[in-house]
C-alpha cells in the first residue's frame, strides 16, 4: 500500500473516530457474509457502526486520539464497533447477539471505556450492567426513598393524632348526652 493511500486511510478513520471515546474490538475468523449482513443490521439498528480495520492505522490513530491502546487488541483480524450512544450498548448487543448466534467465527478481544482499554472479561462484565434508563431510575428510587419515608412518618402520625382526636370528640359527645 502507498503511503499516499495510507494517508488517505488514516484521515478518513481520523473522521469517522473522531469523538468517539468507548468502542468494543472483535476478532473474527471465517465469518460468513450473510452473518456479518446480519451482524451489521442488528448493529445499524441499534444506531452503531461495525468497520473491519488495519491494526497498525487504527493504533497509531487511536494513541494520537489519546486512548491508552494495548497492543494485544490489536493481533490478527480486527474489527471496532462504536456508536449507540452509552458506553454499554455495544456490549450488551454483541454478547447477546454471540450467545444467540452461536457462532465461533467472533469473539470479542476487549475495547476501551472512556479511552481506557479493557480485556474481553471486562467488556462482557460492562454488557451485565443495565441499560441507562434503569440506573437513571435506580438512582431516582434511592434519593427518593429517604423523602417518601418521612412523608409515610409523619402521614401516619397524623391519621394517628386525627383518630385519637375523633375518639375524644366521640366520647365527649356520648358524655354529653348522658
Amino acid at each position: 500500500m502507498s503511503k499516499l493511500l495510507k494517508q488517505k486511510i488514516y484521515e478518513e478513520f481520523k473522521q469517522r473516530y473522531g469523538a468517539m471515546e468507548d468502542c468494543v474490538l472483535l476478532k473474527f475468523e471465517g465469518l460468513n457474509v450473510h452473518t456479518a449482513d446480519q451482524l451489521r443490521a442488528l448493529l445499524r439498528k441499534a444506531g452503531m457502526r461495525f468497520n473491519v480495520v488495519p491494526n497498525r492505522l487504527t493504533s497509531l490513530l487511536l494513541k494520537e486520539m489519546n486512548f491508552t491502546v494495548a497492543e494485544d487488541l490489536f493481533v490478527g483480524p480486527t474489527a471496532i464497533v462504536w456508536g449507540g450512544g452509552d458506553a454499554v450498548a455495544a456490549p450488551k448487543i454483541l454478547t447477546d447477539w454471540l450467545r444467540t448466534s452461536r457462532t465461533k467465527a467472533v469473539t470479542i478481544k476487549g475495547g476501551f471505556l472512556g479511552k481506557k482499554p479493557m480485556n474481553a472479561k471486562q467488556v462482557k462484565e460492562l454488557a451485565n450492567i443495565p441499560p441507562r434508563p434503569v440506573l437513571l431510575s435506580m438512582v431516582l428510587g434511592a434519593a427518593i426513598a429517604p423523602m417518601t419515608s418521612l412523608l409515610y412518618a409523619v402521614t401516619a402520625h397524623q391519621s394517628g393524632f386525627v383518630a385519637l382526636l375523633e375518639a375524644l370528640m366521640e366520647k365527649k359527645g356520648k358524655a354529653g348526652e348522658q
